[in-house]
């Protein structure tokens, strides 16, 4: 399968069913958000064929109506980001909404996939960035509803990680999911709140230098993603593996495929260069889950911390020392985000960013490595209707990062590792080395359910 054949049935700037109040037309960014306009997120929602399969325009239908409702409080997402100002005007121009055909069957595309999951941005609306020849705004949000011949459907989602993160995206999946279920839209949003209690004018963003923060527009070595698959047999070798070297460290799944991917990325770099350099990891942190104070707990936008284990040169680590590297940093992180109060987290949110900014204009010395964890979030409980989704996935991106979302059955990770094209060479050769149980798409097809 070297292409697919996909017809665009419909595109269109969707709108709120109903006008945003004029004292919501503008929203200023908090200390949380970084006003890179460039960097989307694609996450992907893959159905199976339901009993309505034969009724695929009344689904579409329903999808599209819905989201106009849902967007009604979710209304920022319809609007635009300026620059100028960093605020974003919530004018509702409206969401990118494209409805396609695509000539194949769906359990046969995903067997069929393969190394290639470069196919799999043909679903999801223009790839990670909006195109640089347009004089438009770009939207925050766009969604592309694919309908397969079978009937199966997936849904690509592209959003903008200015103001949202992956708390708000499932946030808003689930939402919608439910309207779609209902017909009603009763969510009361709480978008403004994380503003107010952490204005930027304590860290003026307009001042910071954020032009060596990695960006998805960046023209540079042409990047690779691949997907691995660390199931709960593998998790499980591992954190024997890990436990029987250090018997104090008790790592989660996250912490165990982590280090894991930071231990083989180091080993990849000591290679090629001939010696070794420091080297850091780059966690985000939801502050929501972490933090002790009730008006956080469901406010949207961004709202992470970064925890940053960093490693010395020429101090070279087995796994489980990169495992208790990982965990001492997260276990310092939260308990400071556990003991603090709004003005302790505004206080952190600064020393990160300066943090962030600093290492990353030490990228020529240090190996730096992105990475974000998608997992827990609800992204297999959103139903539309017609079923939950068979397989929830990334795609490919423009910048090096590892993602992780959890596997469906939930005890296993899903690792999305994009790095430049001979770097991911060697990681696929290495890890493979390291534990031989993991399986990766280049080996393991995507099966969907025995029923197809």
């Amino acid at each position: 399968m070297a292409k697919l054949e996909i017809q665009i049935q419909t595109s269109e700037m969707l709108k709120p069913s109903t006008p945003t109040l004029n004292h919501l037309r503008s929203l200023n960014l908090s200390m949380f958000d970084q006003p890179d306009a460039s960097n989307y997120a694609p996450i992907l929602f893959h159905y199976l064929p339901s009993n309505e399969q034969n009724n695929t325009a009344e689904r579409c239908d329903k999808l599209k109506k819905s989201l106009a409702d849902t967007l009604v409080n979710f209304y920022p997402l319809a609007g635009r980001f300026s620059r100028n100002d960093l605020t974003i005007h919530c004018n509702d121009e409206g969401a990118e909404y494209v409805e396609t055909r695509v000539n194949a069957n769906l359990a046969q595309f995903l067997h069929q996939l393969g190394p290639k999951i470069e196919l799999l941005d043909h679903l999801i609306p223009w790839c990670n960035s909006f195109p640089p020849e347009s004089t438009h705004l770009p939207p925050l949000l766009a969604v592309q509803v694919n309908i397969f011949n079978c009937g199966g459907l997936v849904i690509g989602i592209q959003i903008s990680h200015i103001i949202t993160d992956g708390f708000t995206l499932g946030t808003f999946m689930t939402e919608w999911a439910r309207v779609s279920r209902t017909g009603t839209a009763t969510k009361d949003c709480s978008y403004g709140h994380l503003p107010s209690l952490f204005h930027s004018r304590v860290v003026p963003l307009a001042h910071h230098d954020f032009s060596s923060l990695p960006s998805s527009d960046i023209v540079g070595p042409k990047i690779v993603t691949r997907r691995f698959v660390f199931d709960a047999q593998a998790i499980a070798n591992l954190k024997h593996r890990i436990n029987s070297s250090a018997p104090f460290t008790k790592p989660n799944r996250v912490m165990i495929v982590l280090s894991l991917i930071w231990n083989v990325l180091v080993g990849i770099s000591s290679a090629k260069r001939g010696h070794s350099r420091d080297s850091c990891l780059i966690i985000p942190i939801n502050v929501r889950a972490k933090s002790k104070l009730p008006s956080l707990q469901h406010a949207l936008g961004n709202c992470t911390l970064i925890s940053i284990p960093t490693l010395e040169a020429n101090n070279r680590q087995e796994l489980h020392d990169f495992a208790n590297l990982v965990g001492s940093t997260l276990r310092e992180t939260l308990i400071s985000i556990g003991k603090a109060n709004i003005d302790d987290i505004a206080s952190m949110v600064a020393d990160q960013s300066r943090e962030l900014v600093n290492a990353f204009g030490q990228k020529d010395e240090k190996d730096i490595y992105l990475s974000s964890s998608w997992c827990k979030f609800p992204w297999y409980e959103v139903d539309f209707g017609w079923g939950k989704p068979f397989w929830v996935s990334s795609a490919c991106r423009l910048l090096e990062v590892i993602i992780l979302v959890d596997t469906k059955e939930g005890d296993g990770i899903e690792a999305w590792v994009s790095l430049k094209e001979d770097d991911i060479i060697e990681f696929e050769r290495n890890i493979q080395m390291v534990l031989p149980r993991i399986n990766h798409i280049s080996s393991q097809k995507i099966t969907p359910i025995s029923r197809l």
